[in-house]
């Protein structure tokens, strides 16, 4: 069963029949006030929830068409990740169906089914007629490709259709992040004897919890979540995507108003002058104006404002540009978030778009060095930016300078993506390094696959060197920090460093002909005692390439079988016997040449000399004229 959650909701012109559509579908009827059911109208958002033929459960939203309560169709469509755009057989689009749509387009939701309902009331030629007419409407929409479903939620003709088409399109949809921290809009308040305050929405982000401590905001009021449900079913815990219902403590009904946000205290900012990118619905019959009053719509909240253009005198129908909202109350706001703006009076949607940040105080217009900086938001969500700025590890210093933001804001955004596991800390001396999570695992995922290569092709020289590493990676850090970033890998395990090689943690299986070519070695070797060959003499006995003798003796040394000394290669055992037997001689003469040791030592001058020179080295002799002593 998919553990994912998803919220599908309805779009359309009153009287279209999207109530009973989501009663075809759920069973339940999202109709709950008095009112709603004498009028036969949807005021209030309703919800439901259906189980899918893939196991899927699904929360489902019921927003009112009527054009009186647009608002509460913003608020109802802000959390949506599919929409059923209902449309009458008997009727085709009408004006309220186009203001719903292009509330959605505006909104960014990311996927839709075109529901053509009532068919029961339309012969078939008229159906063609229709669905034709409604394809050719929304060929400019962000509904152009969606499929045309075929239903009457009056008879049920293409119900099990049109889940198995819900099922079918949420396969493609990416869910809401469980893992983030809470936000959620709310969209009801109301007051249960013997419980006190209950609110309800959608979870955007994270995951809410019995007991957690939460803000109501923008009140920065404090709560503790007393009982959670989904689905009216009561639960330990509730993740982004799924509609809850909260049982705070420690608040008043009358404290919490609809359109405040639930989160996780100290997460997201609080502002009343917000950075925006605008975009003027190509239906507008004016453009946007400098100082123009708008009623600002973002999630299930509304407040009153005033647009201040930055880039130009008026943002006329079809286009976009940069802008602020000056707004007369505090909202939250999350980079990204999307908007609706609505005309102050009639009310009717105007323009929407995409919030870039939180400021502080009213910019400057027509100043380039204001407009680049709204350029560089606008690339992407800031976290998601500073995540790609994050492809090595760099300091606060180093992103604050790449993305012209300063280092408050940007520890913010740190703590937001560290808090979502979207990235890792190292460290350079006394300096964090931030790497994104992503980049930091590809990066590794390459570095042990060059490793792994390179031990197959080279299976005896024990890893490759950190420097052809670093050139193979294509490392353009400091030699400093590549140093400091492969050893902090080594300690967390990744792979292993062995002096001036990195291993793989598996290591390497040395292939059968390899290792009948070292048995072939040290059978020879065995004999020799301490007048070991010539490497290249011995390499066809053994069948090795003289091209690589070196590499099978380096091996040898490596494992501690093997001293290369000068250019001689002898057994590790036969060079202990040696120093043994010397310093007995030593101890008992005193002193000794190099022709006593000569015959000590059952080998020639050629090899004496150097063997003894290297006993000088590791300072077990010391050599005065012609005869050698203990050191």
């Amino acid at each position: 069963m998919d553990e994912r959650h998803y919220l599908v909701g309805t779009a359309g012109h009153v009287d279209h029949g999207k109530t009973q559509l989501i009663r075809a579908l759920s069973g339940m009827d999202t109709d709950r006030l008095k009112e709603e059911k004498q009028r036969g109208i949807s005021i209030e958002l309703g919800f439901a929830h259906m189980l899918l033929p893939s196991g899927r459960q699904v929360g489902m939203i019921d927003v009112p068409g009527h054009e009186r309560f647009v608002r509460q169709m913003l608020a109802g469509a802000s959390g949506m990740d599919i929409v059923l755009l209902v449309i009458a057989a008997d009727e085709g689009i009408m004006p309220q169906t186009q203001e719903h749509l292009d509330i959605l387009t505006l909104l960014g939701i990311p996927r839709g089914i075109v529901v053509l309902n009532k068919t029961d009331l339309v012969d078939e030629d008229w159906f063609e007629l229709m669905a034709e007419e409604v394809r050719e409407k929304l060929k400019k929409t962000a509904f152009n490709q969606a499929q045309i479903c075929r239903v009457s939620a009056q008879t049920g003709e293409g119900i099990d259709e049109l889940r198995k088409t819900i099922d079918d399109l949420l396969s493609e949809v990416e869910s809401k992040k469980s893992t983030g921290p809470v936000r959620m809009p709310i969209d009801r308040v109301f007051s249960i004897q013997g419980f006190g305050t209950v609110v309800t929405g959608t979870l955007h982000s994270g995951t809410m919890e019995l007991g957690q401590e939460l803000a109501i905001e923008p009140s920065h009021l404090i709560a503790k979540v007393r009982s959670l449900q989904v689905y009216n079913n009561k639960v330990s815990s509730a993740g982004a995507g799924q509609r809850v219902a909260v049982n705070l403590a420690g608040v008043d009904v009358s404290e919490v108003d609809r359109g405040s946000v639930i989160v996780k205290p100290k997460t997201f900012k609080v502002g009343k002058i917000l950075d925006l990118k605008i975009t003027n619905l190509p239906s507008a019959e004016k453009p946007l104006v400098q100082r123009q009053r708008v009623r600002f719509h973002l999630g299930t909240t509304e407040v009153l404002g005033r647009i201040h253009l930055l880039e130009q005198e008026t943002i006329p129908p079809g286009e976009e540009g940069f802008a602020q909202i000056l707004l007369e109350e505090p909202v939250l706001a999350a980079p990204g978030d999307r908007f609706v703006l609505r005309f102050y009076s009639p009310t009717h949607t105007i323009a929407g778009g995409k919030i870039l940040s939180v400021a502080e105080f009213k910019l400057k217009r027509f100043k380039e060095s204001v407009l680049d900086q709204m350029r560089v938001k606008d690339q992407g969500d800031p976290l998601d930016l500073l995540e790609r700025e994050m492809n090595e590890p760099r300091s606060v210093a180093d992103l604050a300078v790449r993305l012209h933001v300063n280092s408050a804001d940007l520890e913010d955004n740190l703590n937001s993506l560290k808090e979502s596991e979207r990235l890792e800390i190292w460290m350079e001396d006394e300096v964090c390094l931030y790497w994104g999570k992503a980049s930091a695992e590809a990066w590794r995922s390459k570095l042990i696959g060059v490793v792994r290569a390179h031990e197959e092709e080279y299976p005896l020289r024990g890893g490759i060197s950190r420097e052809e590493l670093k050139t193979r990676l294509g490392i353009t850090w400091t030699h400093r920090r590549w140093q400091i970033i492969l050893e902090q890998g080594d300690a967390r395990n990744f792979y292993r460093i062995s002096g001036s090689k990195v291993r793989t943690n598996e290591g390497v299986q040395l292939p059968p002909e390899v290792i009948k070519r070292l048995d072939g070695l040290r059978a020879i070797w065995q004999n020799v005692k301490l007048m070991p060959p010539e490497l290249g003499t011995v390499a066809e006995t053994c069948g090795i390439p003289k091209a690589e003798i070196q590499e099978y003796a380096a091996y040898l040394c490596e494992q501690g079988e093997w001293v290369s000394i000068t250019g001689f290669f002898f057994r590790s055992d036969d060079i202990q016997q040696a120093k043994l037997s010397l310093l007995e001689v030593l101890k008992l003469k005193g002193e000794v040449g190099v022709a006593e040791v000569r015959e000590l030592w059952e080998t020639s001058r050629k090899y004496t000399v150097p063997l003894l020179e290297h006993f000088d080295q590791k300072r077990l002799t010391q050599r005065k004229g012609d005869k050698r002593t203990l050191y």
